[in-house]
């Protein structure tokens, strides 16, 4: 399962990011995308290949209805994961601008 990040995306609000099939689109430039932001959606490319990409978004979009975006729960585990220190292989992901599960 591969993704492409995609920095400066000009439909995103400045800071935003999200994982949609093949892409992690960042709001904002490469030199201000921390790591705690690439590891949060990079939780969500983590989240996507364990469930599978249409049962991944599918129940994303039921359990935002259902909790809200506060609330949700595959956002609350990409919460908690967000100071976890980026492995040597994620840190190449996030050097060569593709992610590779």
């Amino acid at each position: 399962m591969k993704f492409k990040i995609v920095y400066d995306a000009w439909w995103m609000r400045k800071g935003w990011a999200m994982v949609f099939f093949y892409w992690m689109w960042v709001g904002k430039p490469k030199s201000e995308f921390t790591n705690r932001h690439y590891r949060h959606e990079l939780q969500h490319c983590y989240q996507v290949k364990r469930m599978g990409r249409f049962k991944f978004y599918t129940t994303y979009l039921w359990l935002l209805a259902k909790h809200g975006y506060k609330n949700h729960p595959y956002e609350n585990e990409a919460n908690d994961r967000e100071h976890d220190p980026l492995t040597e292989q994620e840190k190449k992901w996030l050097n060569d601008g593709k992610i590779i599960l």
